[in-house]
């Protein structure tokens, strides 16, 4: 096979690490008098003090500054010109609670930052200040962007019932936007508060559970999105089962791998991601990468696409001598794996007239199940196709009938699972209007479940036991075990139960089966870790999240490792019994959220964090 004309063995150069050395000085009330040393604070110095210093006097008991100056400090950092500046900032915020009453106007001007991440701590911040947070809130809705306005009702809905007062008093303004605002989030309370109340009870045992994992990649390789049974399971033994306090040993960490969210596959002695970033003499482009396991060397870099703002999500899935990937913009591209060269190439909406059901674009990781190719274009008479690996050409493709007005037509963000269920091998993926399952086969529709959409992003990935089907979206959604059987040539679905969001419902990470559990991170935008019995719905146990953000879980060794979007990395054991921390370190961060799920493999821990690749030991030794 050829070899590109510029195969390089120079390792990459850092594009994600780079500090702006200016600052937005805070103006207006916040402004110190002109006497005042601080008015002249140096960039990244608050009141003359660092923002470490001011995140550590919020984060203690017994604080050595006045928290009124805390809170001030604080509030200038939120004007920096970095978001992680302004995310630690909000952060200490949330921590101090009510105390941080009078940040409360600085932070609402937060909801219309372009950074994603910035609005989220932001909005958790509120409901950890509480009811004080309410009347700026709903000044919010009068904000020109409606969707302003919309952050601030999330926000709003999340403190719940302790804002009804101050939202009842705002449904009889003068202002339209605001009337009809508050209006809105007290319907949504209401209906939050009545749900709890109308729980059905659930029988106290179930029939067993039975099921076995499907490997579509080798055992020993983790040449795929969630490792080779696409399911979150490592199962290397001799790790450690306890990580000291400043972490497991760092063996090595690499820049310039570009923006994105795509996590690594390792095959064959190589590293595959994914990124956004420019080449010697090219424009910026999403990249399919590779490097050598031992030296991290590059040894190539194609282009897939062109650029997204916040870089592509898909991992590549390796396959022997080809390699499968996905754009941001529906580019599907099959490569050759010792030299990147394009061995074929499609367009998901292009060729299949594809969609996704909301703004972010295409996330999957593309499935190989034998000679086929299985991905999610999302159009209505191509939801699923299926192609000769080899070459592309179309075997068949899934016509997505009606199956309920929840959630938005097109592809989710979520990758497909491959299961044996009732007997027939069926594809289950989570699309806009909800879980499907299509034979394996022909393509055919076999079944859907519309309850568990929303229409802002169904991004976790299903999980298959048996003959059942587990599957959670968040904003406000929940989760279901579904029980799927066969009724002749059509299949017959069962709700076995539903979870209120209040109970569990999994945002960004994905969750993991482990025997008769499910473990994973609960809430939106949050990570709080549960343990639910599969087969009732049970909550075993449900912790405190020792983090903030959302987090991607992975097991190995009888352990879980959560993966936090502000970058702590903990250990859980994975038992039924109680919450039991293991370990938690805080790994080096670079700007924007850690959502690429972490991996275990040779006894390594893997952590992309956009531009950053990090490698951790896990080897118990002798």
């Amino acid at each position: 096979m050829k070899r590109l004309a510029w195969l390089s063995v120079v390792a990459l150069c850092c594009t994600g690490c780079q500090q702006k050395s200016a600052e937005t000085q805070p103006t207006g009330e916040a402004q110190q008098p002109a006497k005042d040393p601080a008015a002249s604070d140096p960039p990244g110095i608050y009141l003359g003090k660092p923002l470490d210093y001011w995140t550590e006097q919020a984060a203690r008991a017994d604080r050595t500054e006045d928290t009124r100056r805390i809170v001030e400090a604080l509030t200038r950092a939120l004007e920096d010109e970095r978001s992680n500046v302004r995310i630690a900032a909000s952060d200490a915020l949330g921590a101090l609670g009510p105390a941080a009453e009078a940040a409360v106007a600085a932070l609402v001007k937060q909801l219309d930052y372009p950074d994603a991440s910035v609005r989220v701590a932001v909005m958790e911040t509120f409901v950890a200040i509480g009811p004080a947070s309410v009347p700026d809130l709903i000044g919010a809705f009068e904000h020109p962007d409606p969707v302003v306005g919309k952050r601030a009702g999330m926000s709003i809905r999340d403190i719940g019932q302790p804002a009804m007062a101050a939202l009842e008093e705002a449904a009889r303004s003068d202002v339209a936007s605001v009337r009809d605002g508050a209006a809105e989030v007290i319907e949504q309370i209401k209906q939050d508060i009545e749900r709890a109340a109308s729980l059905p009870e659930r029988a106290a045992a179930a029939e067993a559970i039975a099921g076995q994992r499907i490997l579509t990649s080798a055992p020993d390789q983790w040449g795929q999105f969630q490792g080779p049974g696409r399911d979150s399971i490592c199962t290397e033994t001799g790790l450690l089962e306890t990580w000291p306090e400043e972490g497991p040993e760092l063996l090595w960490k690499l820049e310039g791998l570009g923006r994105g969210y795509s996590t690594v596959s390792i095959a064959h002695g190589i590293i595959f991601t994914m990124g956004g970033r420019e080449l010697p003499g090219l424009p910026e482009r999403q990249l399919v990468i590779a490097l050598d396991l031992e030296t991290r060397e590059r040894l190539w870099a194609t282009p897939v696409g062109l650029p997204y703002d916040d870089g592509p999500r898909c991992t590549p899935t390796v396959d022997g001598e080809l390699l499968y990937a996905l754009g941001t913009d529906g580019d599907l591209v099959c490569l050759e794996t010792d030299t990147g060269e394009v061995h074929w190439r499609k367009n998901l909406v292009d060729d299949f007239g594809g969609q996704v059901m909301t703004k972010w674009k295409y996330a999957e990781s593309p499935l190989i199940d034998g000679m086929k190719l299985v991905c999610t274009p999302g159009a209505q008479d191509a939801m699923i196709v299926a192609l000769d690996k080899m070459t592309g050409q179309l075997l068949w493709k899934t016509e997505m009938p009606e199956i309920g007005d929840r959630g938005k037509d097109g592809a989710g963000y979520s990758s497909i699972a491959v299961a044996q269920i009732g007997g027939r091998r069926q594809y289950v993926q989570t699309v806009g209007r909800g879980v499907i399952g299509v034979d394996a086969e022909t393509g055919r529709f076999l079944w859907g479940y519309n309850r568990i959409a929303n229409e802002t992003a169904n991004i976790p990935s299903p999980r298959v036991q048996g003959d059942c089907v587990f599957v959670s979206t968040a904003y406000r959604t929940g989760s279901a075990l579904l029980k799927i059987t066969r009724d002749g040539d059509a299949c017959r679905l069962e709700e076995v139960y539903f979870l209120d969001p209040r109970e569990f419902e999994n945002h960004h990470g994905g969750v993991v089966l482990v025997g008769d559990y499910v473990y994973g991170g609960d809430g939106t935008n949050k990570g709080a870790p549960v343990c639910l019995e599969l087969a009732t719905g049970r909550v075993a146990w449900k912790a405190k999240a020792p983090a903030a953000g959302s987090a991607a879980v992975l097991y190995a060794d009888g352990y879980l490792i959560f993966r936090y979007d502000r970058g702590p990395v903990v250990l859980i054991e994975a038992t039924p019994e109680e919450f039991r921390l293991k370990g938690r370190f805080t790994p080096i961060t670079v700007e924007g959220p850690a959502w690429a799920h972490p991996v275990v493999h040779d006894g390594k821990l893997y952590l992309r964090h956009n531009d950053l690749l990090l490698c951790y030991d896990l080897s118990a030794g002798e």
